[in-house]
């Protein structure tokens, strides 16, 4: 080699990223919601030792009522007889009755005052985790909602379609104008979330027999009435395909300009 020459350093060799099939991915997803039904079962039963009422909302009630997609987590809307009873002292209890189950994890942002519930059950060979959100009334128009209106499926108590529409619909609408690009990245899912709620045959119907369902005062405070019929016409300016089932819902939608 001549002096000055460089000498050639072979490329190192590409990864090959691995791509799940169509089977392996169906099996995960499987496993996956397996463990998050899990998750809830045993935070809602743990609630109910301690005679504390909840309600399942968010992705895995999405789930439960048919929405194709398989939820990451749990969310637990929990009925405290007590305002003195927050989130946290929520969170608490439930990994003191049952610490072989759940742990709790601080958050990603060191200034948070909140830390995160995690449950992970005892296993030899796997070791599978999924987050639980506890969240009580108030914060988000989230309301207190009456027993006898939850929804039993798949023994677990959920809120009733119409709040998990229009909370998801709240969901894609906070997402998209949260500053934070990981935000704003789930806003999408959102939107696919919506739509697959729209698509529910049976729970449509229902809603469209009841014209005023969207002013129920026992679901939604007037904030977030308000905020819904915004945010149902910028959800249809976003998917002008899917205007005419908020029409069919009672919404008032303006036809797309021709």
């Amino acid at each position: 080699m001549n002096q000055g020459q460089k000498l050639a350093i072979p490329a190192a060799p590409r990864r090959v990223r691995y791509k799940k099939t169509n089977e392996e991915k169906e099996k995960s997803e499987q496993e996956h919601l397996t463990l998050v039904l899990a998750a809830a079962h045993t935070a809602i039963n743990i609630l109910h030792q301690h005679q504390l009422h909840a309600a399942i909302f968010g992705s895995l009630a999405c789930k439960l009522y048919g929405n194709s997609r398989c939820p990451k987590d749990a969310d637990i809307l929990v009925f405290s007889p007590s305002d003195n009873i927050d989130a946290e002292t929520l969170k608490r209890l439930i990994v003191a009755t049952a610490p072989g189950y759940f742990y709790l994890k601080n958050a990603r942002d060191p200034a948070a005052t909140y830390r995160i519930l995690w449950f992970r059950p005892p296993s030899p060979s796997k070791r599978r985790e999924s987050k639980v959100d506890i969240l009580v009334p108030g914060p988000m128009s989230l309301p207190s909602i009456p027993l006898p209106r939850l929804r039993w499926v798949s023994g677990l108590p959920l809120a009733p379609f119409p709040f998990i529409l229009l909370h998801k619909l709240k969901g894609w609408s906070d997402h998209r104008a949260a500053p934070e690009g990981f935000k704003r990245a789930r806003q999408s899912t959102d939107a696919a979330d919506v739509r697959r709620l729209l698509e529910i045959a049976t729970e449509m119907r229902l809603l469209q027999a009841l014209p005023s369902w969207s002013a129920d005062s026992e679901l939604f405070d007037a904030e977030l009435q308000a905020d819904s019929i915004v945010r149902v016409k910028e959800y249809c300016a976003e998917f002008p395909g899917r205007a005419e089932r908020w029409r069919s819902l009672g919404f008032d939608v303006p036809e797309p300009e021709v």
